[in-house]
């Protein structure tokens, strides 16, 4: 008969009380019960989750066409081939640099925490936030509207119950229409995150289903793209090197083999030797026809891209116009705008929930909302610029500027005579607000 301890374990009764406490237990009691059984941090399905060695196949409309169909089937979604025909355009340089773009916009915003009874700003819960893990959190949302559907792992604490860094679940191994993680892609069943103990630890960016992002769309123009640059290889491998013409009257097959040595050998020897009326000739193939041909479909593909992802091409041509550029800045400007309220509203309404159950540590973000500090920051330029246009009308306070600054100020100069007078001091020094 098996011991006691695991005739307990396998009864179903402890099963589910089990699974109970760990969905109801705090982050403090789990702790001191992996502590007394000496035990690490639990597993998670991301541990157990089978990855797979990462091929990068070739593909083609057909393969679109199928990773879609797959991805979008209504009883088992399957983005296996999605997730391959995704990986392969991350090859395309100017792709992946106008999505970067996109994205560094939101990671490199200033941002704060404020107060939802006083409104005021609190730095050091802020400190929370201005980690690496939290601007991988940015990058994976904000990813979601390019490879659609996000799957993130919230879990990995210090001792201190501060969170060291977040997981993606990849599209293979998650099935967002049953809400359940796989052990490996295309299984029918897997571990509920939504419900239940999980639930505490995933975040779910996007749509249940047919939510596959813009690559989805934009993928026939990076193949065409591709196919293209795969053309010009096959050009080059042919005409890049110009041929060479050997002409004979010589029908004996001792010659024809000796200038067939000859001819294959002629790029290393740079020269070759004939007799009575043989030629060599080298034609003068021109390719820059062709090479405008390739160069222009790379270019609209190009164009294509960054009109899908940006609103317009100024901000990623070599060249443009002053003007026409400022306009579709401004265009990408709304795109930025809504990554940033996309954002704000998922850290809101999801992250700081999650966080607050899942340590002590960050359980004070209860009690502040997560906002964007879209405030003008004041530079040296800017306050030049304010001195000289009011310094006419107000005195500025010189401690003030040199903390600003940090140029330190000797004196007043006199505009008129070029002299510089010792700044007064503190003591009996009046200091003229306005003029009236």
């Amino acid at each position: 008969m098996k011991p006691f301890k695991q005739r307990l374990k396998t009864n179903p009764i402890y099963r589910a009380a089990e699974k109970f406490f760990i969905g109801n237990a705090s982050y403090t009691q789990l702790n001191q019960v992996m502590a007394a059984g000496k035990r690490q941090n639990p597993s998670m399905p991301s541990d157990v989750v089978k990855h797979q060695a990462t091929i990068m196949r070739v593909e083609d409309l057909a393969s679109w066409k199928t990773a879609v169909m797959l991805a979008t089937d209504p009883d088992n979604p399957d983005k296996s081939n999605l997730h391959a025909l995704y990986r392969n355009q991350w090859t395309d340089n100017h792709l992946e640099s106008t999505i970067e773009t996109r994205i560094a916009k939101t990671q490199q915003s200033p941002f704060k925490l404020v107060s939802k009874t006083s409104k005021e700003r609190d730095e050091e819960a802020e400190k929370l936030f201005k980690t690496l893990w939290f601007q991988d959190f940015i990058k994976l949302v904000l990813e979601y509207k390019f490879d659609g559907t996000k799957l993130i792992e919230v879990f990995k604490t210090n001792e201190e119950g501060l969170l060291t860094e977040i997981k993606e679940i990849e599209q293979p191994y998650f099935n967002a229409k049953k809400g359940i993680i796989l052990k490996e892609p295309g299984q029918s069943t897997g571990e509920d995150y939504r419900n239940g103990p999980l639930s505490t630890y995933y975040i779910q960016i996007g749509k249940d289903y047919k939510d596959l992002g813009i690559r989805a769309l934009i993928a026939p123009i990076i193949l065409a793209k591709k196919l293209g640059l795969g053309s010009w290889l096959d050009f080059i491998e042919k005409y890049g090197v110009p041929p060479l013409f050997v002409t004979t009257d010589r029908e004996d097959d001792d010659r024809l083999l000796e200038l067939f040595e000859m001819a294959t050998n002629f790029k290393s020897n740079n020269f070759m030797i004939g007799r009575g009326n043989e030629k060599f000739e080298i034609p003068n193939i021109s390719s820059t026809n062709s090479q405008e041909a390739f160069d222009g479909l790379i270019k609209r593909a190009d164009n294509e891209v960054s009109k899908r992802i940006l609103g317009g091409t100024g901000l990623t041509d070599e060249k443009g116009f002053v003007g026409s550029v400022e306009i579709q800045f401004e265009l990408a400007q709304f795109r930025f705008t809504s990554d940033k309220l996309l954002v704000r509203n998922v850290v809101n309404e999801k992250l700081i929930p999650l966080l607050v159950k899942l340590s002590p540590a960050y359980s004070n973000l209860a009690n502040f909302d997560f906002e964007w500090d879209d405030e003008d920051e004041m530079t040296i330029d800017k306050l030049i610029k304010i001195v000289s246009g009011l310094g006419n009308y107000f005195d500025f306070d010189p401690e003030q500027i040199e903390q600003i600054t940090g140029l330190r100020i000797l004196g007043i100069k006199n505009a008129g005579s070029g002299v510089t007078q010792p700044e007064p001091t503190a003591q009996g020094a009046s200091k003229k607000k306005a003029v009236t």
